[in-house]
């Protein structure tokens, strides 16, 4: 197994953390890697299900300069579980909270060069509940019938990476029990 040697950091911001780090591999092979550290305690994504429908959202992605469409998610704060950091969010950006949350699956996102890991929650018996967020405009609300998965694909360009592999995880999940 690689020993981290020695761990130097170079750059903290608000969200992340720039590590260098010396691993050595065995008696003669020591290699440095920059890793990118999130400075919180991850973030969930939410599968929210309402009826026939998944429920995504649409908002702008910084990054790419243009509009994603994704799940609801968001960092988890201090002293909350994921199962209400997901409860949360989901009222935040839909305005539904679940009766019924699951923790299904935990992504390690780039884990060659970034430890930030997203907590897959699947949301169902959605009621209405609406809380304040922190997004700078409203988020537009996208629905997609779980039967015609397809369209998704089809009718947008820019998917956030996180929300495909995600409906890959329920869709293995609900193959799974239906066996």
């Amino acid at each position: 197994m690689p020993t981290i040697k020695n761990k130097t950091p170079i750059i903290t911001t608000k969200l992340f953390k720039l590590d260098k780090l010396l691993i050595d591999f065995g008696d003669t092979v020591s290699r440095e890697y920059e890793v990118i550290s999130g400075t919180g305690n991850g973030a969930v994504m939410i599968i929210p299900i309402l009826g026939d429908d998944f429920l995504f959202i649409r908002e702008y992605a910084a990054a790419i300069d243009d509009y994603s469409l994704t799940f609801p998610k968001g960092k988890i704060d201090d002293k909350e579980s994921i199962l209400v950091a997901a409860n949360r969010e989901l009222q935040e950006e839909v305005g539904f909270k679940a009766e019924q949350l699951k923790h299904i699956y935990t992504l390690d996102l780039a884990p060659g060069y970034m430890n930030h890991k997203t907590h897959i929650v699947l949301a169902q018996n959605l009621v209405a509940s609406k809380l304040d967020g922190d997004e700078p405009e409203d988020l537009e609300i996208v629905k997609y019938s779980k039967n015609d998965m397809d369209r998704v694909l089809l009718e947008s360009n820019n998917i956030d990476s996180r929300a495909l592999a995600s409906l890959f995880i329920y869709g293995q999940m609900r193959n799974k029990h239906e066996a």
